[in-house]
């Protein structure tokens, strides 16, 4: 008697004509192998038909809107990194330097990284220079001198701890020139991509408009202008999806999946399977909808309070159902009917109310949850009987 094989992976050598595939099983060693021709009985050998379904090839606009939103995303990327960059280097060499702004990225902060970040100059110049230079910087004229003044007094705590320092330490007038030509660097490149991501900003609004002109996807409480071209590009086709369930698949929002008889573990990782600037969007609008959505409110209240959740664990949640809301919107291409628990239409004062007085999670319970899962390990698996809940959109949306 045979002993029985199993197939772990294929090869396939093309050839003109006549092909031959390889099976290797699980120690990657030679178990068999046969050949086929590329017709329809030839790729049946070893393809069901049926099994098979259509290729989705998004339209040239709709490839065009995932390229730009794609492309967007990087450069928000590198202005945000950009950012903490600066931002570092200005707490590392002038502490409370940016407590004394009012606004982190202000006309004025900007003008004063650009010219003023010698603290040395700053102290020689005067207080009433640096007020008049933060004046001509921005176009409003109000609280400048009392920010002035911050400013001025953190410049100078610097600058006498430099020349406390100075004869064990390299920090000094001429470190701070080269400094400052380092960071005006800096800020131009920012600028620059901040330019071109406000030029993408207008291209990507107008392809939006043009392919989706009802704009009822950003009737759903958390999506706005710069997630709702994200669904529609990574989305496509919504009737390509059989089902809901076959959608959050593809997202990439639902749990992984260990089974054993008639055991499932729970707590698993998402799969994370699907683009992930579409998981970025469910996550940036979900955190902003579950404050408007007394559904997707009462779903994350839920997971935080009554299942121990913690703030990322119950987003998790949300964004499952989010996702369900914005397939079924794009299907039926008519606004979001914002509903309570038993289903009754509120409007967005009512469902406010609602949500603060029956699901909100107080900052106790955000605390311990942030104890408990520190402490609890990496996967906080456990062992339950197998219950399976699809993430549902309302049936009236």
């Amino acid at each position: 008697m045979e002993e029985e094989v199993t197939i772990h992976s294929v090869g396939i050598d093309f050839h003109q004509g006549q092909h031959r595939v390889r099976c290797l099983d699980d120690r990657a060693q030679p178990c068999g192998s046969f050949g086929f021709q590329t017709t329809t009985e030839g790729l049946a050998t070893f393809i069901d038909p049926e099994q098979l379904e259509e290729v989705y090839l998004p339209s040239a606009e709709i490839h065009a809107l995932q390229r730009l939103t794609r492309q967007r995303k990087r450069l928000e990327s590198d202005i945000s990194g950009r950012k903490v960059r600066i931002e570092a280097i200005i707490d590392g060499y002038l502490p409370g330097l940016r407590k004394a702004f009012a606004s982190p990225w202000s006309t004025q902060v900007r003008a004063f990284l650009r010219a003023r970040l010698n603290p040395f100059a700053v102290v020689r110049d005067g207080e009433k220079a640096l007020s008049t230079f933060l004046s001509k910087a921005s176009y409003r004229d109000k609280g400048i001198r009392a920010e002035s003044h911050q400013i001025f007094q953190a410049c100078q705590t610097v600058a006498d701890i430099c020349k406390v320092a100075e004869p064990a330490t390299t920090i000094n007038e001429e470190f701070f020139m080269e400094l400052q030509d380092e960071m005006a660097r800096e800020l131009r490149l920012m600028e620059t991509e901040e330019a071109e991501s406000e030029s993408l900003e207008s291209r990507i609004s107008e392809i939006y408009h043009k392919l989706h002109p009802s704009n009822n996807l950003c009737t759903i409480p958390g999506v706005g202008e710069h997630t709702a071209p994200i669904f529609l590009a990574t989305i496509g086709d919504p009737a390509r999806f059989r089902n809901q369930s076959a959608f959050a698949n593809w997202t990439g929002v639902v749990p992984r999946s260990r089974q054993s008889s008639n055991m499932e573990a729970k707590g698993l990782r998402m799969t994370k399977a699907g683009p992930s600037i579409m998981r970025m969007a469910l996550f940036q609008s979900g955190d902003i909808g579950r404050r408007w959505d007394p559904q997707m409110a009462a779903i994350y209240y839920k997971q935080m309070v009554s299942h121990g959740k913690n703030h990322k664990q119950a987003l998790g949640a949300v964004m499952s159902h989010l996702g369900a809301r914005v397939l079924k919107v794009l299907l039926e291409d008519r606004p979001y009917d914002l509903r309570d628990i038993q289903g009754k239409s509120v409007d967005r004062e009512a469902a406010k109310t609602l949500i603060l007085t029956k699901y909100h999670v107080s900052d106790d319970i955000r605390r311990e949850r942030r104890r408990r899962n520190s402490k609890a390990g990496k996967t906080g698996e456990t062992a339950t009987n197998r219950t399976n809940e699809a993430a549902k959109a309302p049936q009236p949306v």
